[in-house]
């Protein structure tokens, strides 16, 4: 019975989720960015453009760009991805339909529409991402790429953003292509500080004949585990034991402290960690703005 409990918490609280961030991406397109006439990146920017050049609504544009992409997906990515995506895709075009019979805020700057519109719109994508859904867009496309071509997921997202920017450029403009960049990047962001939170990890290389009592530290000092590798100096061939250690971005001042404390000649190496799972951490990815 506590079992079904925590699971019917658990699916409400992604319902909640997945609706709280449908509205925020609505709003900060419907509020911020259109009554500015600037734009954001993928198809989102895209449907934005089409209602500047056809006077349709961003919402129903959205929807429909969505249906071929989400007819593929079914066949290419399988029905589970495309059901989750759908739902995120109805929830943004609702809220955008709705917002758009609103009144405008009274923000007129365009650098500040686009800095608080991109706020919006990262928040609501990371809640949707934090829930396992997906708000559509170029996002399906970078999820065949990666799936299916192994190009990383950031690097279509990139491609589809660049493509809809010169296309703003040229159609409405380039400061709006400008803000639009501004937009993107800021929602791309927030999105990824939404998902990850402060629990960011990072992954640590450190090559030390000080690794033991290093490893002991780390243990009782940061409450991470190590992992004791054999490395060989490619120009020396002498050993030099190499600790791996997976940590949260909190942690990485403390690493670096105690290390230099066991021994200033360490050679420590500091890396982005793109997912981690295990004890202690729970598995993390992110994507971009759709």
């Amino acid at each position: 019975m506590a079992a079904g409990s925590r699971g019917a918490a658990g699916w409400w609280l992604d319902y909640a989720l997945m609706v709280g961030g449908g509205a925020s991406v609505a709003f900060g397109v419907s509020a911020l960015i259109v009554p500015n006439r600037i734009a954001d990146g993928g198809l989102t920017g895209v449907a934005i453009v089409l209602h500047y050049l056809t006077g349709l609504g961003v919402g129903p544009l959205y929807a429909a760009l969505n249906v071929p992409l989400l007819a593929w997906a079914w066949r290419t990515l399988g029905a589970r991805f495309v059901w989750r995506t759908l739902v995120g895709v109805a929830l943004v075009s609702a809220w955008t339909v709705v917002f758009a019979h609103l009144p405008p805020l009274p923000v007129r700057d365009p650098l500040l529409a686009a800095l608080y519109g991109g706020l919006f719109v990262g928040l609501g994508i990371g809640a949707v991402l934090r829930a396992g859904g997906s708000t559509g867009g170029s996002d399906v496309l970078a999820r065949y790429m990666d799936v299916h071509r192994g190009w990383p997921y950031s690097r279509t997202m990139v491609l589809v953003d660049v493509c809809v920017l010169l296309a703003v450029g040229a159609l409405v403009g380039l400061p709006a292509a400008m803000y639009a960049w501004i937009a993107t990047n800021v929602a791309g962001q927030v999105a990824s500080w939404v998902v990850e939170g402060a629990r960011r990890a990072r992954l640590a290389l450190v090559v030390s004949d000080a690794a033991d009592r290093i490893a002991v530290r780390v243990l009782a000092e940061l409450g991470r585990g190590a992992t004791r590798l054999e490395g060989t100096g490619a120009y020396t061939r002498a050993p030099h034991p190499v600790l791996l250690v997976a940590l949260g971005e909190r942690e990485v001042v403390p690493l670096r402290n105690l290390v230099a404390e066991e021994d200033p000649r360490a050679f420590v190496v500091l890396l982005p960690a793109h997912e981690v799972r295990g004890e202690g951490f729970l598995g993390l990815r992110t994507g971009g703005p759709s």
